[in-house]
């Protein structure tokens, strides 16, 4: 029940729909770009970049849900409804992850009909390894959400923050050997295309546990002893 209530809060306001618009508009037109005059239009190339919009929009309808308890002034009825806090996070984090799943399949098929005549050579790998990008960078968003609770904030952070870290890693010396492990941007890179070898899923494990399961750690904590009344 708080599952289904949650994944409607996800769609059910004008800023969800007109998110999950732009998001089709723009898978269509990267993809449509691409094929007229990108030079490069193999399969995964045009798929990973396709896919663009949904890694970058969809974070923000999962942030969006957490942080609408408190910018609609919702957070004490819900609270007082669901009782167990826990059970509301977990409800809000599957209802992301169901959306980012649900929206990165409507984006692979608006590619998957646009290419339609061409030559292309379908790759399950490629599919799966963005799936899980969508997905990471989605539950990415919400955690941020549940950090700092405010809309607007939480957008700047999470938007801010990971680019000013991937900035430094790449300036300051000695931290280019470290950047990919802490740094998600970089770590997740390598899954647009086939054949991640294992030290890169490795990367991509511990980048994951500083900037998706730590501010999660966090946020459910602040929320356990926050006083809602």
């Amino acid at each position: 029940m708080t599952f289904g209530v949650e994944l409607r809060k996800a769609v059910d306001t004008r800023a969800a729909a007109a998110l999950l618009a732009t998001i089709g508009v723009l898978v269509a037109a990267v993809t449509g770009a691409q094929l007229a005059f990108a030079d490069d239009r193999t399969w995964a190339s045009v798929v990973a970049n396709a896919q663009q919009p949904v890694s970058v929009l969809t974070p923000l309808l999962g942030l969006l849900l957490v942080t609408g308890e408190w910018s609609q002034r919702t957070a004490l009825t819900t609270f007082v409804l669901v009782p167990v806090r826990s059970r509301v996070v977990v409800a809000k984090f599957l209802a992301a992850s169901v959306l980012s799943l649900l929206v990165t399949a409507a984006g692979f098929a608006i590619t998957f009909v646009l290419l339609l005549g061409s030559e292309w050579r379908f790759s399950g790998s490629v599919v799966l390894q963005l799936t899980l990008v969508n997905w990471l960078t989605t539950m990415f968003g919400t955690s941020f959400g549940l950090l700092l609770w405010h809309s607007a904030p939480a957008i700047v952070v999470y938007y801010v923050v990971p680019f000013g870290w991937t900035f430094v890693g790449r300036i300051v010396p000695g931290l280019e050997r470290v950047s990919p492990w802490l740094d998600i941007g970089q770590s997740r890179t390598p899954l647009a295309g086939p054949g991640v070898e294992a030290g890169e899923w490795a990367q991509l494990g511990t980048s994951s546990l500083l900037w998706i399961a730590l501010p999660a750690a966090v946020g459910v904590l602040r929320l356990n002893r926050a006083d809602l009344s």
